[in-house]
């Protein structure tokens, strides 16, 4: 039994270009086609004139034109490309046939690489004796050998490179996780000596980041990448350089980028690698092949405050026991942290709490108290009285504070409460001269927390967590004082009944009465009176 096998050599050449035309006197022919001219072929009739940057589709470039000289005149020649005529560039090489009348025009691929392979089929074919080779289905029957092209380093036979790699982070200064969703990297490449054969450069990148894409700015640029699949390896981006022949004094440049989740978890600083290689034997020795710079990584984290506004009523001189609360929401991510109340404890000389030693807030420890700049708080307390009697802040912008510092770790989605109850003096709303106002106390909640580490988000907060308040509107009253209105009352009764008495007596009423009387007297008795019986007088 035979085995036969088949070897197919593919090569792609590089073609010489040149100018054939050799007429007796000059002739000028234009046209408005990009590249017109860039090659020409002279023929018995006419002569054939390639436009090979001429885009006449979104994938088609390169037209090829026939022109006479007399007159002066050129046609588009109408062909059908074959489909694999992609990225290509009809008329960058053409070949005259003169016995045939016939001209060759090739395409170039002028975006992709060039590239050389041998390759082996095997072909199960009938020997002399009609048998057969059986090769299991899987069996693989054909493989591909990459061979290289032919280096020419000229009389010395040594091609020296000079290259030159350099990468930054594009617009970034670090790494903001869960904000930013691509990291991209800017990638230059600079030979600076002899032409480079097969130039590649090879970049790294952490475990966490994967390869979305890539962006070519300048040059003939190829890039595979491999991501981590354990974790626990780096990835491995490989890029070709203008395969085959990265030229001298020729620079290229490109964005690779990677794609940043927003559960990602970094180390706190991540690096990356690029490291230049070529085909060449030699480098010169000012050639800068490897870089490697870090960049530091923040996770963004974010709470919601939550705390309903207390009211509080009570007649001034007297004590009222008041509760302010707030919930702490950690939305993204788990955190350790520090939550810092401050609650005002003292308006100038006076008290805001009957007993200082009882405000504590559980699971937070006190720390130091906090004064204000301000020593005349009254005209600040007051400053929109005429406005609303509820413009009255009362917080540590004009009041002693102290500070309770509540450590703790919050998974992600989970909350906690955090409480302040005691017994509210009103002893410092005196100091203000109001008998019946409204105040607003005003406790406040902010953050700490590692910003080596983490930035707070929100909307239009540039990074800067909040200070979120807790207030307590404090409405108080005097005393009623009932003494006052019984003597003004009391003496009205008496003026009304002074003047009622005067304008009787102006009208009569009294001398009319008494007139009466001293005639009934007069007369003497009436019939069926008994004489010697008291009389009874009764006056209205």
């Amino acid at each position: 039994m035979d085995l036969i096998f088949s070897a197919t050599l593919l090569s792609v050449l590089n073609a010489a270009l040149g100018f054939n035309i050799d007429p007796v006197a000059w002739k000028t022919l234009s046209n408005s086609a990009a590249g017109f001219g860039y090659q020409v072929v002279q023929r018995r009739s006419d002569l054939l004139i390639s436009a090979p940057l001429e885009q006449f589709s979104q994938n088609g470039r390169g037209k090829i034109y026939r022109c006479t000289t007399s007159p002066q005149n050129c046609q588009d020649i109408l062909f059908q490309a074959p489909g694999f005529a992609v990225n290509m560039s009809l008329g960058l090489t053409m070949k005259s046939d003169p016995t045939a009348q016939n001209t060759l025009a090739c395409p170039e691929d002028a975006l992709n690489q060039l590239s050389n392979e041998l390759k082996f089929t095997f072909n199960g074919s009938a020997s002399n004796t009609n048998l057969r080779p059986s090769l299991a289905p899987q069996a693989q029957t054909t493989t591909i050998h990459p061979l290289g092209f032919e280096i020419n380093c000229g009389t010395d036979n040594k091609c020296v490179d000079n290259l030159k790699v350099d990468f930054n982070f594009t617009r970034s200064s670090e790494v903001k996780v869960g904000i930013d969703e691509l990291l991209d990297v800017t990638v230059t490449v600079e030979n600076r000596g002899e032409n480079s054969h097969n130039s590649r450069v090879i970049l790294t990148y952490p475990a966490g980041l994967s390869y979305r894409k890539f962006t070519i700015q300048q040059g003939r640029i190829e890039c595979n990448s491999v991501d981590s699949e354990d974790g626990l390896t780096r990835g491995r981006t490989d890029c070709t350089i203008d395969k085959p022949i990265f030229r001298s004094q020729t620079k290229v440049s490109f964005i690779v980028s990677y794609g940043i989740e927003a559960d990602s978890q970094l180390e706190r600083k991540i690096f990356v690698t690029a490291n230049a290689t070529s085909g060449n034997q030699e480098h010169a020795p000012t050639s800068e092949l490897y870089k490697k710079k870090w960049i530091d990584v923040k996770y963004s984290i974010s709470m919601t405050f939550e705390s309903y506004r207390s009211f509080t009523l009570g007649i001034i001189h007297l004590q009222k026991p008041i509760q302010q609360s707030i919930k702490v929401k950690n939305d993204i991510r788990a955190l350790n942290f520090t939550l810092v109340i401050r609650v005002p404890v003292k308006l100038g000389e006076k008290d805001i709490w009957v007993d200082l030693s009882s405000l504590q807030i559980p699971e937070c420890q006190r720390g130091n108290d906090e004064e204000s700049d301000v020593r005349d708080f009254v005209p600040v307390i007051l400053k929109n009285k005429i406005v609303s009697l509820l413009n009255h802040p009362q917080d540590c912008s004009v009041a002693r504070c102290r500070v309770f510092k509540c450590n703790t770790f919050i998974e992600k989605l989970q909350s906690r409460t955090y409480e302040i109850s005691a017994n509210l003096s009103s002893g410092w709303i005196e100091q203000t001269g109001l008998e019946y106002t409204k105040f607003f106390l005003t406790s406040t909640a902010s953050l700490e927390y590692d910003d080596n580490q983490y930035f707070y988000f929100s909307t239009g907060s540039n990074y800067n967590p909040p200070v979120y308040k807790i207030e307590t509107v404090v409405e108080v009253y005097p005393k009623p004082d009932f003494i006052k209105p019984i003597v003004i009352g009391s003496l009205g009764g008496l003026a009304f009944l002074v003047v009622l008495t005067a304008g009787l007596y102006k009208a009569g009423f009294f001398n009319s009465h008494y007139k009466w009387t001293l005639n009934q007297e007069e007369d003497g008795p009436g019939p069926g009176t008994d004489e010697g019986a008291p009389t009874t007088n009764t006056y209205l």
